[in-house]
């Protein structure tokens, strides 16, 4: 592929990629460093912590609606854009709502519903656009090593507000500031995109035969029973379990590493920017590995280490005197193998959906918010029932079953995929 093919469809880096970063900042630096330690300082209860970092998670399931309703009206670079503006809002939100918690569920919401759109239509202008496969990998490549920089960025500014002694409300007021400039560039930065990934998805000359879409307004658009029940289907299961894994560890990691293996607050924030850092050499190396591989080999991989790290957490935390060093280091794998792992699940779902673009990066979506809504929940209960190790515990168990079914049930379905793939290329060549 020449420079000039690149450039005909696009570029590896895209202004409205900047979404990626308020993605990474808002949910894996902002909202877990921010609501479970104040929410759990304010009301004594670690439940409460959860309850809301579940709701955040259980409105990001209305992907698919988001998706198939930006697929519909063509409102693409609307949804994304809003989206960004609705992250600043719910920061702003809780800033303003202060110590009334029985509010904090309309700001968590808005975050929940913010996220889902940001995470949909990002992978939908990559995924739709029906890029050449090097640049959909490099696409894909940037666009996940932007979540892990917003997290590091959002860590890093955490840290230093906690450093200089800032208020609770004052922290999440800088989120808020942070995510409003971001909105302002995606929504500058999206219009050629837009475009692109408006040429392909509407001309139904670009449409391939071996593409089984049905479109948005179609009287035989599929019914949820047979989505669920297809190979699309099962995969959303796997990722619903391996979300419940890393969402559910990560929802309270605030209060597990200070209190199973006593970091500092202030540590704690250093090591999630840390993470941040890693998590994008992980995904340079998982785009590069998909390039010579494919999506579902990378795919195993990030859920893989996803087990790794929370069954390594558990262990380790069971251990006298709780070795920091092996702590950090599998908190840093379980971190790493979520971008590898985001890297891939678009491919795949995308390649076994019966759905437009938008509506099958929802399901996707929906799917991970599902999974984070479950651990999110179960991670509150089960820290405030048996202590915060029990939830490495939990993620453990769910990231084992992530990996059994991946690979004895989903594998073999893509290997059989992939041939039906390649013998009706070759007949159509024949043709």
């Amino acid at each position: 592929m020449t420079d000039s093919q690149v450039d005909a469809k696009g570029r590896p880096f895209e202004l409205w990629m900047l979404a990626g970063v308020a993605g990474g900042a808002a949910f894996n630096a902002f909202a877990i460093l921010l609501i479970p330690p104040y929410v759990t300082h304010v009301t004594g209860n670690v439940r409460v912590s959860g309850v809301l970092i579940s709701v955040l998670s259980l409105a990001a399931v209305l992907g698919p609606v988001v998706g198939r309703f930006a697929d519909k009206y063509k409102a693409h670079r609307l949804v994304l854009s809003l989206s960004v503006l609705g992250l600043a809002l719910g920061f702003a939100l809780f800033a303003l709502m202060s110590r009334n918690l029985e509010l904090y569920i309309l700001p968590s919401i808005l975050l929940g519903i913010s996220l889902a759109g940001r995470g949909v239509l990002g992978g939908t202008y990559v995924v739709g656009a029906k890029l050449p496969k090097e640049l959909e990998a490099k696409q894909l490549t940037v666009l996940n090593l932007l979540n892990p920089v917003g997290m590091v960025l959002g860590g890093v500014m955490m840290g230093a507000a906690v450093a200089a002694g800032w208020s609770y409300p004052q922290r999440f007021w800088l989120a808020a500031a942070f995510l409003f400039v971001l909105f302002i560039f995606v929504w500058g930065g999206s219009a050629k995109a837009t475009r692109r990934l408006h040429a392909t998805m509407y001309d139904p000359t670009t449409t391939k035969e071996t593409d089984q879409k049905t479109t948005v307004d179609s009287a035989d658009h599929p019914s949820l029973k047979k989505i669920l029940l297809s190979n699309f289907g099962l995969f959303t299961l796997i990722m619903i379990l391996s979300s419940i894994n890393n969402n559910g560890v990560g929802s309270q990691i605030a209060n597990i590493m200070p209190n199973v293996y006593g970091f500092s607050d202030v540590a704690t924030a250093s090591l999630v920017a840390l993470a941040g850092v890693l998590s994008m050499l992980a995904s340079l190396a998982g785009g590069a590995w998909m390039v010579r591989s494919d999506p579902m080999t990378v795919y195993f991989g990030g859920v893989f280490m996803r087990f790794v790290g929370a069954l390594g957490l558990a262990l380790v935390g069971m251990l006298a005197g709780s070795p920091l060093i092996l702590a950090a280091a599998f908190m840093m794998i379980l971190y790493m193998g979520v971008p590898v792992a985001r890297l891939a699940q678009g491919p795949i779902g995308y390649r076994f959906a019966i759905v437009q673009a938008g509506e099958a990066v929802g399901f996707i979506y929906g799917a991970s918010a599902l999974g984070a809504f479950f651990g999110s929940l179960l991670a509150g209960f089960a820290a405030d029932a048996f202590g915060f190790n029990a939830v490495s515990w939990m993620g453990a168990i769910a990231g084992g079953l992530a990996v059994m079914l991946l690979f004895l049930k989903m594998w073999p379905s893509w290997r059989q995929n992939e041939a039906d793939r390649d013998s009706d290329d070759d007949l159509r060549k024949a043709k």
